[in-house]
């Protein structure tokens, strides 16, 4: 039993022995020294023009959506169109039952015609008794009898010339036409259906698709140099999708929102597009590009030699002497995979853009080929 428990107590020290040799011996590189430096790949640091780009995500809107509902009661007589359509302004779309506004037209025709001849006598008689007077053989209350019943005639006549273009407004009305062009959808007045002005539901909505807006917002940062971009002229807008590989659609800055989210801190934006091709969509989404002009000196170098730390971000830089050291540095934006730095470099400064995984600050470098270059 005794020698059992020594042969155990041997073995797990052997193993502890050579768990700690696998461990330090072969998971952890040898430290690199002066006699070894380390391979790199570096790149110079140097001006050259760069655009200035804001990206955001954004949502298509419609600019305008009318939902078309009935401004008189009647029947559905007749639809004119399909759904999915395109419709241009002023188009015929629905025509509803318009006889009995048509029989109070006729009436109201009838009466126009019967108080005007009441008003024709009524202001013969003013006439007359008008004359009486002055000769003497007519009183006044005569006389103003007669300008009562003829000021209450010509209140007749105009009351039926009202009603006659009531009428007519309520037979225009019974013609439904497209307020604005755009693209019909879901037709919910069907043929025979009685269509009244309160109904939730609308006979149709159209959605109107050229131009179209898309709206987006952006860190209140940009603000400043967005609306001095804007003062020297129109801003160009671009977007694309992941869903449509194809669109690359260019429009033009129109909005920029009254007040900034504080719960955000965003400020809202809208781009118009002509949208001719109808390739955007309301509700889409897309990837937005704003562009803001040119930076004919922008200092920049590769995005993958820019490297984030606890203290921010940083660049490692190769120094006369092939030496490596940390940089601490200010990016202001990446535009396609390179880096716009504001502050921490100056022309001429090389930059490590391979290899710093291995790097520590004072230690020997060897610059290598780019195996992108190979």
């Amino acid at each position: 039993m005794k020698t059992s428990r020594t042969s155990l107590i041997a073995l797990s020290l052997a193993v502890i022995a050579g768990a700690g040799w696998y461990f330090s011996g072969v998971k952890t590189p040898p430290p690199p020294t002066e006699n070894r430096p380390v391979p790199v790949v570096a790149v110079t640091a140097a001006p050259r023009p760069m655009p200035i780009r804001v990206e955001a995500v954004g949502n298509v809107q419609a600019v305008a959506m009318v939902p078309v509902r009935p401004r008189v009661e009647g029947e559905v007589l007749q639809v004119h169109i399909n759904e999915g359509q395109e419709v241009t302004q002023g188009q015929i779309l629905f025509t509803l039952d318009a006889r009995t506004a048509e029989a109070n037209k006729r009436q109201a025709e009838a009466n126009l015609a019967r108080d005007k001849a009441s008003l024709d006598r009524a202001q013969a008689d003013l006439a007359r008794y008008q004359e009486l007077l002055k000769a003497g053989t007519a009183t006044k209350q005569k006389v103003e009898q007669a300008l009562a019943d003829a000021a209450q005639a010509q209140a007749a006549v105009k009351s039926d010339l009202a009603a006659i273009d009531n009428a007519k407004l309520t037979i225009g009305y019974a013609t439904i036409k497209a307020l604005v062009p755009g693209r019909t959808g879901v037709i919910n007045a069907k043929l025979g259906s009685l269509a009244k002005p309160g109904d939730s539901q609308a006979m149709v909505t159209i959605t109107q698709l050229r131009p179209i807006n898309v709206a987006f917002s952006v860190a209140e940062s940009n603000l400043p140099r967005i609306r001095a971009a804007m003062a020297t002229g129109p801003l160009a807008v671009t977007v694309t999708s992941a869903s449509d590989p194809g669109l690359n659609a260019v429009g033009t800055l129109s909005f920029i929102d009254s007040a900034i989210d504080t719960a955000t801190g965003t400020i809202g934006l809208k781009a118009s597009f002509d949208n001719d091709d109808t390739r955007l969509w309301p509700g889409q989404f897309v990837n937005v590009t704003l562009t803001l002009g040119t930076e004919e000196q922008a200092l920049t170098v590769p995005a993958e030699a820019v490297q984030t730390g606890q203290s921010g971000t940083f660049v490692f830089v190769v120094d006369e002497a092939s030496k490596a050291d940390i940089r601490p540095v200010t990016l202001d934006r990446v535009v396609d995979g390179t880096a716009v730095i504001a502050k921490g470099l100056k022309p001429g400064d090389k930059v490590v853009t391979q290899g710093q995984m291995r790097l520590a600050p004072g230690l020997k470098v060897t610059e290598a080929q780019s195996q992108a270059t190979k």
